[in-house]
């Protein structure tokens, strides 16, 4: 249908057309000039073209101008309307179809009533000021003007035909030979810059060019941001402009001259021994394999107290192997509110303004945790030792003042998690989740008699009880370890709060689920994490 793209009004082709989106609004029947039009922009070049389904042979193409202020589909698609507004009678009712909705926007503005309508800051007011005049002489004259959205490539006729149009207006050189249509220069500034495209495993650069908007922003931040990276790791690298002098230095201290300096020696050779290696062997390599040394070095000597890049941001973004892209994608997602994203970033530029941040821009001078502090008091605890108030530990169970909002807050991710895997489960699973709403403690799940049939609580008593003591007594658990050493592991066993427990009636075995959140900020989170959850296990 797409070599013709012609409504035909006998037999299959009759039916199909009427079939479409367009025939089944009634839109071939329209008493009037129905004509369709659409713009195509590759490779920084734009056409336009349309055609009118009354009169067959009724075509136009053009090249469209301007693409050294940059280009967009939405400026052929606007002049593809205008090339439709200019061949019909003012006089003539019109029903155009386009596959653009900014053409509609772009449009609607300035018909009816409404606040004030300008033209300043229009990106293609010299096509849009020609349309809107074509449009004013029509509604003078009593004539109706309808713009109908088709969806794109669905095999409308007049839409196909008015893209094969619109592209064969860039490809074909016998279009355009007198010259490109609105293609006068403004007076505003041009950017150009050089964007990636990526075919075939391949890379190659596409000059790209635009007045000032969104899409030159974005470029600035991203060059800005490509233009710190190398910064960052220059810090982390900067020792191997120091190879000569550190090969003599390691020398020197393997002969065991200057001896009396251990300490310095034990912290020159931890530091630098995945370099020294290297160095050693007489092995030239480039920078991107000598940085990931340097971070594999760090990773071993367990050193997480200072960041590897010089900022605890840098080395959040910068780590290899982990993706941020749907942290991007939070970021740009237009439906979350500005203030949520604005929170996101100041927790990854590490500057929310807890008690510490405060501190270290000299704001405050305690920097302990005033919630935990009020809340301790109203239960009467003591307040001699309070923790500082972090970001991290804002976000944890364990602070006092936090600790309703943050149970809250894993319970509602964990219901989530939870249809998710309801919803995955087959009919025939025997498997069932037994705390799918809230946690329950193990004291309470062994009063039911499904659990019993497992196993017993004397017996289940006695083999936790000898696990619980592998397990070292906490901080915050010192006080009731004091109170009462002998009864202390077996009541710290029946009163964890597994996250979900899913049982097997048919193997006798309980499996126990555990959902944990945690910044990420360390590289060895992950490992922390898991390791608490096996603890508990």
């Amino acid at each position: 249908m797409k070599d013709e793209c012609q409504v035909r009004s006998k037999g299959r082709e009759r039916d199909y057309s009427m079939g479409t989106e367009i025939g089944m609004l009634g839109g071939f029947g329209f008493q009037g000039q129905v004509t369709a039009g659409d713009g195509s922009d590759k490779k920084g070049k734009m056409g336009a073209g349309y055609n009118n389904l009354r009169r067959k042979k009724k075509k136009q193409q053009c090249k469209v101008g301007h693409e050294e202020e940059g280009s967009s589909s939405n400026r052929p698609e606007l002049a593809a309307f205008l090339l439709a507004l200019h061949d019909t009678l003012i006089a003539e009712p019109l029903l155009y179809l386009c596959d653009n909705q900014s053409l509609l926007k772009a449009v609607i503005r300035w018909i009816g009533e409404g606040g004030k309508a300008t033209l300043v800051g229009a990106p293609d007011v010299d096509i849009l000021a020609a349309a809107i005049e074509i449009l004013r002489k029509r509604i003078a004259a009593g004539t109706t003007t309808f713009l109908v959205k088709v969806k794109a490539h669905r095999g409308e006729p007049a839409n196909e035909g008015a893209d094969i149009l619109s592209d064969k207006a860039i490809s074909d050189p016998k279009v355009g030979k007198v010259g490109k249509e609105w293609g006068q220069r403004t007076n505003r500034a041009v950017f150009t810059w050089k964007n990636p495209c990526h075919e075939t495993g391949n890379v190659s650069y596409q000059d790209r060019h635009s007045t000032f908007d969104n899409s030159v922003r974005d470029e600035i931040r991203k060059g800005a941001a490509e233009n710190e990276v190398p910064k960052h790791e220059k810090r982390l690298t900067g020792a191997w402009r120091q190879m000569s002098t550190l090969r003599r230095r390691y020398e020197k201290w393997c002969k065991g001259d200057d001896i009396e300096d251990c300490t310095h020696k034990q912290r020159y050779e931890a530091s630098y021994q995945s370099m020294v290696k290297v160095l050693q062997q007489n092995t030239w390599i480039d920078d991107g394999k000598f940085l990931k040394l340097c971070v594999q070095a760090r990773a071993e000597q367990g050193n997480i107290n200072h960041p590897a890049y010089g900022t605890w941001t840098a080395d959040f973004i910068l780590r290899q192997n982990e993706s941020r892209a749907f942290l991007g994608k939070y970021l740009n997602d237009q439906r979350v509110p500005w203030r949520h994203e604005r929170r996101e970033m100041m927790a990854i530029a590490g500057i929310i303004p807890v008690a510490k941040w405060l501190a270290k821009i000299k704001q405050r001078l305690d920097v302990s945790r005033r919630s935990c502090k009020r809340v301790r008091e109203q239960r009467g605890a003591s307040t001699a030792i309070l923790p500082e108030e972090t970001y991290g530990h804002t976000k944890r169970a364990f602070c006092d003042g936090m600790a309703t909002t943050v149970t809250a807050a894993h319970h509602f991710i964990w219901r989530h998690l939870y249809a998710s895997i309801r919803a995955a489960q087959t009919p025939a699973s025997k498997l069932r989740v037994v705390t799918p709403d809230k946690e329950s403690s193990m004291n309470t799940l062994w009063q039911e008699e499904e659990f019993e049939q497992i196993c017993s609580r004397e017996s289940l008593t006695e083999k936790a009880a000898n696990i619980e003591k592998t397990i070292s007594v906490k901080e915050h658990e010192r006080e009731h370890y004091d109170f009462d050493p002998t009864m202390f592991y077996e009541n710290r066993f029946w009163n964890r709060r597994p996250d979900g427990i899913v049982i097997n009636k048919n193997h006798r075995t309980l499996y126990i689920i555990e959902f944990k959140q945690s910044s990420d900020r360390h590289e060895d989170f992950l490992r922390v994490k898991e390791d608490e959850a096996n603890e508990r296990e």
